[in-house]
């Protein structure tokens, strides 16, 4: 396994002690907004004009759609309510679990701004679910499963609490696409406040498919006596620095691992502790396998990026046809997502859905 380290990472397991922890811990427990507060309904008005909107309309007509007639739902890590608000209104319940308790607050919060009063939020960790059998007719997940520890444990559990001919309908990170043509790559950034600092080191690889994230927390008031390591560390939250040599994305610098390594070993003496999560994900060749494994059956894939919704809406706006009196977002949108779920089949494709047997 070490042979697949980078340079940072043996480092960081030789010159520090990494204590392993969750993404609830490092990551969702840190944000105040998982979608940055722009999601519609949720934050803003649908606007017939943004295509993020239509694009968020016609996977809650998915979503929808590919659950038909259940009634009771479950929703798997809803972030900051997603889909589980939207989907609202066709269902007569519907509980989200989210094992990050800053998550479910926020989750709690939306519900009641927005008065969806049969959604239920409870802060519970998909591996390790404390509901009954068969509890639920269909089950959402977006983006959440690949995020736990052991993705075929929670999926056996979602699996357990679905009941029999009940439906998961999941989308799910595909690291096959999400990363290109490359291998991966690799990012430092930091998170500055007045009481904290933190240097996280992302690495993201195709092959084998996984994620690792190590959080280096430093000593605050030795930092800020430090001038030059804390301009350093200012300097990084400003700006991300992407490593081997990757181009800049989203305003980030190139640089090498080295000085990365460089780097870090400046920071050791000012570190106060080290955690790190580690995650398997899934690709189109990965996740019927692991579907078929648990249990579920007749497995059909869509492209969550709905490019046939995203191309009309294109050709609409070059037409001039989305002011006031354009096609109505909601009603479109929706008939594109019904139809992805139709036209659902052996994949490849991002959103899955899935059966337990009857």
């Amino acid at each position: 396994m070490d042979a697949n380290r980078t340079e940072i990472e043996r480092w960081i397991l030789s010159n520090l002690t990494p204590q392993p922890s969750t993404t609830a811990e490092l990551m969702y427990e840190r944000m105040e907004s998982q979608s940055g507060q722009c999601l519609p309904v949720l934050y803003e008005p649908l606007d017939n004009t943004k295509r993020s909107h239509w694009h968020d309309e016609a996977l809650i007509g998915a979503f929808a759609h590919a659950l038909g007639d259940a009634s009771i739902i479950l929703d798997v890590g809803p972030g900051d309510g997603w889909p589980a608000l939207r989907i609202a209104d066709r269902f007569k319940k519907i509980i989200g679990i989210d094992p990050s308790p800053r998550r479910v607050r926020v989750q709690r919060e939306n519900a009641e701004r927005l008065d969806i009063d049969n959604v239920e939020f409870l802060v519970m960790d998909a591996e390790e679910m404390t509901f009954k059998n068969g509890s639920f007719g269909g089950v959402t997940a977006a983006s959440s499963i690949e995020q736990c520890a052991n993705p075929e444990k929670a999926l056996q559990e979602v699996f357990r609490v679905l009941a029999p001919g009940g439906t998961l309908a999941m989308i799910f990170e595909d690291y096959d696409s999400c990363l290109g043509t490359g291998e991966g790559d690799e990012k430092l950034r930091c998170e500055l406040t007045g009481t904290e600092a933190v240097v996280f080191y992302q690495i993201r690889r195709k092959s084998p498919p996984r994620e690792t994230w190590y959080a280096l927390f430093l000593d605050r008031e030795r930092l800020n006596a430090d001038p030059e390591f804390l301009e350093a560390v200012e300097n990084i939250s400003e700006t991300p620095v992407e490593l081997e040599g990757a181009p800049g994305g989203d305003g980030a610098v190139a640089r090498s691992e080295t000085f990365g390594v460089t780097l870090l070993a400046g920071f050791a003496p000012l570190v106060a502790d080290t955690k790190y999560f580690e995650l398997n994900h899934l690709t189109s060749g990965t996740v019927d396998k692991l579907l078929a494994r648990v249990g579920f059956a007749d497995v059909l894939h869509l492209d969550h990026r709905m490019p046939e919704l995203l191309a009309f809406f294109d050709a609409a706006r070059d037409a001039g046809k989305l002011g006031p009196n354009g096609p109505v977002l909601d009603v479109v949108a929706e008939v594109f997502g019904i139809s992805a779920v139709e036209r659902a089949g052996d994949g490849p494709g991002d959103f899955v859905i899935a059966k337990k047997p009857g």
